[in-house]
Parts: C-alpha cells; structure tokens; sequence
C-alpha cells in the first residue's frame, strides 16, 4: 500500500511539473506577441501607415500549441554558391543556404532551408541573422498568401535547432506595399497547415 501512494504521489508531481512546464512556455509566447503588438502601435517601428496605426489594436494568432515546437536536425551546406531571391518589388536580394533543417511536423518528415543574406558590409558586433521563410497551406486563407517568416540571431549551436512556429511573423509587405519583402523559395514550401503564430493581417 505504501508503494501504491508513492508512486501516486510521483505522478501528481510529475504533473504539476510538466503543467508548470507548459505554462511557462504559453508566458514566453504571450510575452513575445504582446511585444510584437506593442512594436506596431510603435510610430518609430512600426510598419503601418499613419492611418492604419489609429485602427490597429493587435495582431490575431493561432491558438498557442506546443506541439509546434520542434527540434530539428541541422545539416550545413556549406558549397552553397550565393543565389538571388526573388522579392515582392520585383527586385532581388542575394541570399546564401547555410544548411537544411530536418524535422517532424504533425506526425511527417519535413525540411525547410536556413538562409543567410549575403551583404558587402556588416556592421560590428551586430549579429547575424539567418532566414527561415515559409509557406504552408494555410496561406492565402488563413494567413498571408506570400507566406511567414521565421530567424534566428546568430547561429545556433550544435546540430540540433529548435523551429517554434508559434512565433511565425508576417512580413511587413503583408502591411504595407512599399516595403521589399524576399519570396518564399520552393524548397520552404510545407504539403500541410502550420496553425500556429500571427494570422492574416486584413487591410
């Protein structure tokens, strides 16, 4: 008998354990949007216009949903030769894949491309950031049709990274035509719904 409510008594604390857990994972993601939020009311960094400033309370988002927190296997490429990428201006903006990321996502095997902008000048002590646009079938519905975008400040390290698509973003011609956003390449195109991070933005 006493085995018996010892070992309920370790269930009931591995349970608060892992619901702490998960409450301190919703936290971090409410802080992060409601910081995302706050940078748009920002005049000084927000990309909105003047007049969508006045109407704009906060962004909607997908309910927060751990499962959308994966870790991937990180295999570097590094012979990728620099290649443009095509952006929504018509322009182009040279970029370099840094490596290919290998994961599971709602039960299949999926990989999407880590990119790295390549610039002629880099201001010191600034890190780099690495580029993980998206498209999923979500866009053009539910979310904006050019797809979200992810990064990371710095490499990580190690081989294993951690993709939490609860913070996927808009890009910010998502709000605003006048600015220059990359295109999605193929190879970041999801075959399933990532319902997770910022919805579509309705102008």
């Amino acid at each position: 008998m006493k085995n018996v409510i010892l070992g309920i008594c370790c269930l009931l604390v591995l349970s608060q354990s892992c619901l702490a857990q998960d409450e301190d994972y919703e936290t971090e993601i409410r802080v992060y949007r409601a910081l995302q939020n706050a940078e748009f009311r920002d005049p000084q960094k927000s990309p909105l216009s003047a007049e969508q400033m006045e109407n704009f309370i906060k962004h909607d988002f997908f309910p927060i949903d751990e499962a959308y927190k994966v870790n991937a296997r990180f295999e570097a490429t590094p012979d990728a030769r620099p290649f443009p990428m095509s952006t929504s201006t018509g322009g182009k903006q040279i970029y370099r894949r840094l490596g290919i990321l290998h994961f599971e996502l709602n039960g299949k095997p999926q990989t999407l491309e880590a990119y790295l902008q390549v610039r002629r000048f880099m201001p010191q002590g600034q890190k780099e950031i690495i580029f993980l646009p998206v498209v999923d079938l979500t866009n053009g519905n539910e979310t904006y049709g050019a797809g979200r975008y992810l990064h990371f400040e710095g490499v990580p390290q190690g081989t294993t990274w951690t993709i939490d698509f609860n913070k996927l973003y808009n890009p910010y011609c998502a709000y605003n035509d006048k600015y220059e956003c990359p295109l999605v390449p193929e190879a970041n195109h999801l075959d399933l719904k990532v319902k997770a991070g910022v919805k579509d933005y309705r102008r």
